[in-house]
């Protein structure tokens, strides 16, 4: 593997590569170097040799702590199983024949994850890498069930689902959209009626900042990997692009007429912004912060509801107008399906479950939350849920989505392996945006009537 393709690599990586254990080493080094949205996937992996896990504890980042605490036992027959060549220091090229690491296992001069002290495998054994990711397999689905499910156990299998009012926020009047940043823990909140975006400090529960923007702030994505946020500004017809670092506007991206959803695929670099009031999406190549195609979908597209599924290159667009979720191929940015969600208007959120292949929309004029699966694009199931629902989360982690209920002032919880409300929580006066902390599970409710935010926790 050459610098530039291993850069390649750990650029592009997303959660489901920081959790494979057939993931080479010296990728799981870069990704814990270079993207700390990540860290807590890498310590999560049964694969992530000893000396890596030590420069994660070293961090002192309590999300990585959890996960490296949450750590299953090795089965005897998984560690019996020849270790992989030694990961170099992800600042040097990974050699051709790995070197024996000095000064045993352990963290290098802290700047760096380096390897443990293990020997390369012998020559021979480089074409069993096959086999042997097979047995460790085999040892991952006994422990954990297999994939994203062994994650699940490992860090989300100890918490329970969020249930109860811990904290309400004062943020700016009319709060619409909220998105969460799990490797900084931060939350962005963009307020409608008065151009600002609150900055809140998830593990204190303030407001560190406020940011003012364009006209009317909608939707709100953050890209983790590169400190952006992407903020829509409806009356502007414009995005505004943040430096999460700074918390200052870096650039201005003009768009279609009265952009209000705004979702990232992070892998490949790019926004998806829909735009209400004429029908379309705009890409948005985020390195460059340009437009580089418009895609004609339905009428009154996403009032909020755009979701991407990076694993399967795919957005779900809603269309309010129109009682249907346009499915966009991201590699061609062309629409390949429309599913008829409900009749009439109103459909608003959506939020997908890589893991599960389904999707969830919220029909604010029925009061249901339909489930898609995405394998086929059909509904299998419709949810009742609370008055008039706004916006959807969720939390793959303990299998639970989170519905506002606008004229409600409820959130409904729902077990996403049964699709049923376990649940309704009162909180303010009309909720709408809604967002998971991935790291924690606390959830961020948005009360558009009261100017606050209600922030959910585990009982």
């Amino acid at each position: 593997m050459s610098e530039q393709l291993g850069s390649d690599v750990v650029g592009s990586a997303d959660s489901r590569v920081a959790l494979d254990p057939g993931t080479a080493p010296e990728v799981l080094a870069g990704i814990a170097q270079r993207r700390p949205e990540l860290r807590v996937f890498v310590a999560t992996n049964p694969s992530t040799y000893p000396g890596l896990v030590q420069w994660l504890a070293q961090l002192r980042d309590p999300a990585v702590d959890a996960a490296l605490a949450g750590r299953a036992p090795v089965r005897a027959e998984v560690a019996a199983v020849p270790p992989p060549p030694p990961a170099p220091s992800v600042a040097s090229a990974v050699p051709a024949e790995p070197a024996r690491a000095e000064g045993g296992p352990g963290v290098g001069d802290g700047t760096n994850p380096t390897t443990t002290d293990v020997a390369p495998a012998a020559a021979g054994r480089t074409r069993r890498r096959g086999v042997v990711i097979a047995v460790v397999l085999v040892g991952v689905l006994i422990l954990a069930g297999g994939g994203f499910a062994g994650y699940r156990m490992l860090t989300g299998g100890t918490r329970a689902a969020a249930s109860t009012v811990t904290a309400t926020i004062d943020v700016g009047p009319y709060p619409l959209h909220v998105a969460v940043d799990g490797s900084t823990h931060t939350a962005y909140v963009t307020n409608y009626d008065d151009g600002t975006v609150s900055v809140i400090d998830t593990r204190t529960n303030t407001v560190t900042d406020t940011i003012t923007l364009g006209q009317n702030p909608g939707g709100v994505a953050v890209d983790g990997s590169t400190h952006t946020a992407y903020v829509t500004n409806y009356y502007d017809g414009t995005v505004s692009v943040i430096d999460t670092r700074t918390n200052t506007v870096t650039d201005t991206i003009t768009v279609g007429q009265g952009p209000m959803g705004v979702a990232v695929d992070g892998s490949t670099h790019t926004a998806y912004v829909t735009n209400y009031d004429n029908g379309t999406v705009s890409v948005i190549d985020t390195r460059t912060n340009t437009v580089t195609d418009t895609i004609p979908v339905a009428i009154g597209p996403g009032g909020g509801g755009v979701a991407v599924d990076e694993s399967t290159r795919t957005a779900y667009v809603t269309n309010y107008d129109g009682g249907t979720v346009s499915v966009i191929d991201t590699r061609t940015n062309t629409v390949t399906d429309t599913i008829p969600v409900a009749s009439g208007s109103g459909r608003g959120g959506v939020a997908v479950d890589e893991s599960t292949h389904t999707a969830y929309v919220t029909n604010y004029d029925d009061g249901t939350v339909p489930v898609i699966d995405t394998r086929t694009n059909t509904v299998t199931a419709t949810i009742t849920v609370g008055q008039a629902p706004g916006r959807v989360a969720v939390d793959e982690s303990t299998h639970t989505a989170y519905v506002t209920n606008y004229d409600g002032g409820t959130v409904s919880v729902i077990d996403t392996r049964t699709n049923t409300v376990t649940d309704t929580i009162t909180v303010g006066q009309g909720p709408m945006g809604v967002a998971v902390e991935p790291t924690t599970g606390s959830v961020f409710v948005l009360n558009s009537v009261d100017g606050t935010v209600s922030v959910l926790t585990a009982r």
